[in-house]
């Protein structure tokens, strides 16, 4: 789809699929976010800086983790989808990993994030006048932008 003659900075048709061999085999839509926040990517710090003491600025690429998190509201139907990855994570005691793709038509833009964990997970909604949005953290080894 290209959207670049009419850009928009509309989150509202996004769409995030994930899969989650031996669990979730087919993409599984994620929905039901937070009220103010839905999916956000944390910045990464590429390149290593150091200055020398004679003044030389040198510089160093290294590998980094690309950590997205999703928030979702406490109604969601898709809370069911993390904890039953969590559980299942559990019950096997080893790294169970998910691929991920995440699509903004109003910019155009697909993310598709491979060999991803879940990293961090509430057990359970905060509990206060109502009950509030869960944020999950999924740390991926890639996370490739590409034009849709």
């Amino acid at each position: 789809m290209d959207n670049f003659g009419n850009p928009t900075i509309t989150a509202a048709n996004s769409t995030f699929f994930l899969t989650v061999p031996g669990l979730y085999d087919s993409p599984v839509k994620i929905e039901g976010y937070s009220t103010d926040a839905m999916v956000s990517g944390e910045a990464i710090t590429p390149l290593v800086a150091e200055m020398g003491v004679d003044g030389h600025l040198s510089f160093g690429w290294t590998p980094t983790a690309k950590t997205i998190t999703v928030t979702l509201a406490a109604d969601s139907p898709s809370r069911q989808v993390m904890e039953d990855w969590v559980m299942y994570q559990d019950a096997k005691r080893e790294s169970v990993l998910c691929n991920a793709e995440f699509c903004l038509p109003g910019i155009g833009r697909k993310y598709i994030g491979m060999r991803g964990g879940i990293t961090s997970s509430p057990p359970m909604p905060g509990a206060n006048k109502t009950l509030q949005p869960t944020a999950y953290t999924i740390q991926f080894e890639k996370w490739t932008p590409a034009v849709i």
